[in-house]
């Protein structure tokens, strides 16, 4: 069985490195972001469609006779929602982590798009460890001391402005309706104590039944890392099962 994960925004294969113990049984690939973005897509039309196209096309070039599951938190559930109802790859089963499937009001996307890119100006232009402190206050990852540090000699400033740009959630479609439609297994995971994704993981089971949803304990928005073992044995459970 092969454990495809995809980072979330800030993010990096290696942060998967510190969980991959737990899951020693399985074969593991960690995906960088950057990898898969149409660099000559210069008006970023349709970036959520290309990037899981790219990415989906890597994937079946590599299939192998196992399983293939998909991994993706955050940013990277987000990219990873758009690689399931993409027609040129069928995903066996996919863990969602600390995902948002859209937003359905116009408005809220263009404030969202204007939002991301006031931060993505702090990012290029600010100094890196207020900006961090201020990302990091952010009610939805509680308060919780982020343990995958951001040294600002290891960040590209300029791919942080792009990805954080393209990616906007403002501009991605809403997937509920895709997401409904979804045959195959899926967990969908959030931390107790970042409240909004825990009631968007509450209403995804109400959009599909078919999806199993977790909620774990004293965890925030970075699950698989504040709540490490807990997150691997639900996954470990899920995936004995298909």
């Amino acid at each position: 069985m092969k454990l495809n994960f995809i980072h979330g925004f800030l993010g990096r294969p290696s942060d998967w490195e510190k969980i991959k113990i737990y899951f020693k049984d399985f074969d593991l690939q960690f995906h960088s972001i950057s990898d898969y973005i149409l660099e000559n897509n210069i008006n970023h039309n349709n970036d959520f469609l290309n990037w899981s196209q790219n990415f989906n096309n890597s994937c079946l070039l590599n299939k192998s006779n196992h399983k293939n599951i998909i991994i993706g938190y955050s940013l990277g559930g987000r990219l990873a929602l758009h690689s399931l109802i993409s027609k040129n790859f069928q995903w066996d089963a996919a863990i969602i982590v600390s995902a948002n499937p859209g937003l359905s009001n116009e408005n809220e996307k263009k404030l969202r798009i204007e939002k991301d890119l006031h931060w993505s100006h702090r990012f290029l232009n600010e100094n890196w460890v207020d900006v961090i402190k201020d990302w990091d206050s952010q009610p939805t990852f509680a308060g919780i001391q982020n343990t995958l540090v951001r040294k600002k000699e290891e960040i590209n400033k300029n791919e942080i402005f792009d990805i954080l740009n393209r990616f906007s959630l403002g501009k991605q479609n809403d997937l509920q309706e895709s997401i409904e439609k979804l045959k195959i297994p899926i967990l969908w995971v959030s931390g107790e104590k970042d409240t909004k994704f825990s009631s968007i993981t509450n209403k995804i089971q109400a959009l599909n039944s078919g999806i199993q949803i977790a909620i774990i304990p004293h965890a925030g928005h970075r699950v698989p890392w504040e709540a490490p073992k807990e997150f691997s044995d639900l996954c470990i459970s899920f995936l004995s099962k298909l």
